[in-house]
């Protein structure tokens, strides 16, 4: 049974939803001992999640309930927000059913959905520096995740994203939109940008990906759509040059220590300083060289850039460009310490989401947008070809192809790590490249 769910799983192209998008059927053929569904979403004005769990416990328990079965697991937990009143009472009637799972509640911090600061919220267990819930014998799933795997097994593959659009928007709202729905369509139904030459974050304020126009698509990992004016201090600081950010680091930061008090990774009791790789940036010095590779496990939340640093500096922006500079001269992660224990004042740093949002200058957005279901007829997707980790998918298909919702339309590289991607509308193929294909309803 348990691999006929991991065929399932690979079969309809499931990839992670809350994160990077690793396939899933990679992580299901692992062995553990607990499964935990990550319902927190835990970056501000995001709702994709808590609409989800609203609508369809069921589905997320039953995934939940499979990816146990896969991984062998005893155990299932579901980890998500306090204030979700409405979805903690249900999960904690639909768990009552069955012994091997249960419900743990989470504060409104950020970033609580970080998968290594909710293993050890919800098992007391602390991951590895540099590595995975798998090596303390979890999994984590994001629970449109969950919801995907349950489908799968049904024969329905990914084909629709539950997406949260909001900001400058005349209506926001959270919406199941087709696999590649054009972003300036997203902001079209959800009633138009309020502001000219609108900035779009694709996902969270604090991790999304910025763009200064609406070009883009829908992506499998797709949970948001920020629209912001695109001179917002939030979106300009998000896209300072990171040669500028070098440059304003190395003549501004009087090393107050501010961001590695907060830092959720110090706070875990990992051994990342991040005034200490400041500090080795400043002065050029490889040695001792423990502290410049502390960039490779840092987990670029953000929380040193937005809430700690009194000097509006970047560590997280400084440490992305040194750990490319690290894997280039070929200098791996020499960080793999499991810590015992946390450090004593982990309670008393989390940071309050409100706390979050009012940092970033988003306050005035602050609404919780409902949720309005499927979306209006999609006539045009533009489907990326990477849209997860590891390889791109191969093409499939040509121009003038007919293809129906559900059709296999690239696959991965033989051998290669991906996932199979799959037409999102019924429609005609009319535009095949490297990068993405285009189907016109």
């Amino acid at each position: 049974m348990a691999r006929e769910i991991l065929d399932a799983i690979k079969a309809a192209g499931v990839v992670g939803a809350g994160g990077a998008g690793f396939p899933t059927h990679v992580k299901a053929d692992a062995q553990v001992d607990t499964v935990i569904a990550n319902g927190s979403e835990c970056e501000p004005m995001l709702y994709s999640d808590q609409s989800l769990m609203e609508q369809h416990p069921r589905e997320i328990l039953g995934g939940l309930q499979l990816l146990m079965e896969t991984t062998g697991a005893s155990r299932g937990v579901i980890a998500l927000k306090e204030k979700y009143a409405a979805q903690v009472k249900r999960f904690q009637e639909l768990c009552a059913e069955d012994d091997s799972l249960s419900v743990k509640t989470l504060g409104n911090f950020y970033p609580s959905g970080d998968e290594q600061s909710m293993v050890y919220e919800a098992t007391g267990r602390i991951v590895p520096e540099g590595g995975i819930p798998l090596n303390v014998g979890v999994v984590v799933d994001n629970v449109e995740t969950l919801y995907n795997i349950f489908h799968a097994t049904m024969g329905e593959p990914v084909t629709h994203r539950t997406v949260t659009v909001t900001g400058s928007v005349k209506d926001p709202g959270v919406y199941r939109f087709p696999i590649g729905t054009p972003v300036w369509r997203a902001v079209e139904i959800a009633g138009g940008a309020t502001v000219e030459e609108p900035a779009v974050i694709d996902g969270g304020p604090m991790m999304g990906a910025v763009s200064f126009d609406l070009n883009g698509a829908v992506r499998k990992t797709t949970s948001g759509l920020i629209v912001l004016p695109n001179d917002h201090h939030h979106v300009q600081r998000r896209t300072m040059p990171t040669n500028m950010e070098m440059i304003r680091s190395i003549s501004m930061c009087c090393q107050c220590r501010e961001c590695t008090d907060l830092c959720p990774r110090y706070q875990l009791g990992h051994d990342l300083e991040p005034h200490k790789v400041m500090r080795a940036i400043i002065t050029r010095s490889q040695d001792p060289s423990y502290q410049i590779t502390q960039a490779h496990i840092c987990c670029l939340c953000g929380i040193c850039e937005t809430i700690a640093c009194p000097l509006d500096l970047s560590p997280r922006n400084v440490f992305a460009q040194v750990r490319t500079q690290l894997r280039e001269q070929g200098i791996p992660n020499p960080h793999h310490r499991a810590p015992d224990k946390v450090r004593v004042s982990y309670d008393y740093t989390k940071i309050p989401k409100d706390r979050v949002l009012a940092r970033c200058g988003l306050t005035e957005y602050h609404s919780h947008p409902p949720y309005r279901g499927e979306s209006p007829a999609i006539n045009r997707v533009e489907i990326a070809l990477q849209q997860h980790i590891g390889a791109p998918a191969a093409p499939v298909v040509a121009v003038n192809k007919k293809v129906a919702v559900g059709d296999v339309i690239a696959r991965p590289p033989e051998g290669k790590l991906g996932a199979l991607i799959h037409a999102s509308i019924n429609g005609v193929v009319t535009q095949v490249s490297n990068k993405r294909i285009v189907i016109e309803g």
